[in-house]
């Protein structure tokens, strides 16, 4: 028969096992006692995340993680940390709480707080949030064929974001790619990665890296990393515009001759606008323009503009125009300008 260890030792086993599960357990049990309330008068108990583009990301136990528009929301409580900007470029850190008056939320940070409408915030973020939870990305895939000719085209982008207090890391992808017998293949591929510091009063801080492939523009390979500054000149809940200027250094490897360096003057500006009034229509539209300080004369324009059609719960539809233009591109016989239109299927996440 087996032995069975003395009762105080089987009494100190179950209260460890007791302790691991409750730790295991705790993260998944813990209560959601954030607590909101919407125009309308209802009452919701669950855990504010982010809010980024006029939706607010609230989980509950019940109802799992929902998407309300910011617009509707009266009032907001809840204990953690949160990194709060408004309308006007101001930073905030600390608690939530409902102000004195409706539509007023109150950020507490140990003995002291700010007011604020609700209808002045623009973002805030959990602060503490694992790294996955702060992930934000999609993916988009369209491709096209013609029998005639036998023409065939592929598309795929991705994006994926990150943010912590003032500041954020992005990295994007997209390819092209045309296939047709007789003719030779054409690609343009951009792989970069960006991040932005952000300041009182709107201001940014800009770094950037970045791969090209273009062989209709005459270039293999071209790397670049460039620093600047910017400024939202616009920012609302729905709606953001960003002008910047900056410097930036390439390395062109052309498909003939030999690679060189440049220096350009870098000038961004980007627009982008949300619906969230069914269907969700997403718009961003961004123009970057470059000026060699160490080729006289020579310029370059990279404009892209998308709308996303939002069909089922984070599943949406793309159209999409591109146009690179370059005055004197690095190999003597290529075409100064490539664009396209594209249409895709795409997920978000």
């Amino acid at each position: 028969m087996a032995a069975f260890p003395p009762r105080p030792a089987r009494a100190a086993v179950r209260a460890i096992a007791v302790a691991c599960l409750a730790l295991v357990a705790s993260p998944a049990l813990a209560a959601k006692t954030d607590v909101l309330v919407l125009k309308n008068g209802d009452h919701l108990t669950g855990e504010v995340v982010v809010l980024e583009r006029g939706k607010l990301q609230f989980k509950t136990d019940d109802m799992g993680t929902l998407q309300i528009e910011w617009d509707k929301v009266a009032s907001v409580a809840a204990k953690a940390e949160f990194d709060v900007d408004d309308v006007g470029g101001r930073r905030y850190v600390g608690s939530l709480e409902p102000g004195a008056q409706p539509g007023e939320v109150r950020i507490v940070s140990g003995g002291a707080s700010a007011v604020l409408p609700v209808t002045k915030v623009v973002r805030l973020r959990r602060i503490g949030s694992t790294f996955w939870k702060r992930l934000d990305g999609s993916v988009d895939a369209g491709a096209s064929y013609t029998s005639a000719s036998a023409l065939f085209k592929l598309d795929l982008s991705a994006e994926i974001s990150t943010e912590k207090p003032g500041y954020e890391i992005a990295a994007d992808a997209a390819s092209t790619l045309t296939t047709q017998p007789g003719v030779e293949d054409t690609r343009r591929s951009v792989l970069s990665l960006g991040y932005r510091r952000r300041f009182p009063n709107r201001w940014l801080a800009l770094a950037a890296g970045q791969l090209e492939q273009n062989r209709e523009l005459g270039f293999d390979l071209r790397s670049s990393t460039s620093l600047g500054g910017g400024r939202y000149l616009v920012q609302q809940p729905r709606q953001r515009l960003l002008a910047g200027l900056g410097l930036s250094l390439n390395r062109e490897q052309p498909v003939e001759g030999e690679g060189s360096t440049n220096v350009e003057a870098t000038a961004l500006l980007s627009y982008d606008v949300v619906s969230y009034d069914s269907p969700k229509v997403d718009v961003s539209v961004s123009a970057m323009g470059y000026a060699s300080l160490t080729d006289a004369g020579r310029w370059r324009l990279e404009a892209d503009a998308r709308l996303k059609r939002e069909v089922v719960k984070d599943f949406y539809l793309t159209l999409r125009g591109y146009e690179s233009y370059d005055n004197r591109p690095p190999t003597a016989d290529a075409t100064q300008n490539d664009y396209g239109i594209t249409f895709a299927i795409g997920w978000s996440f």
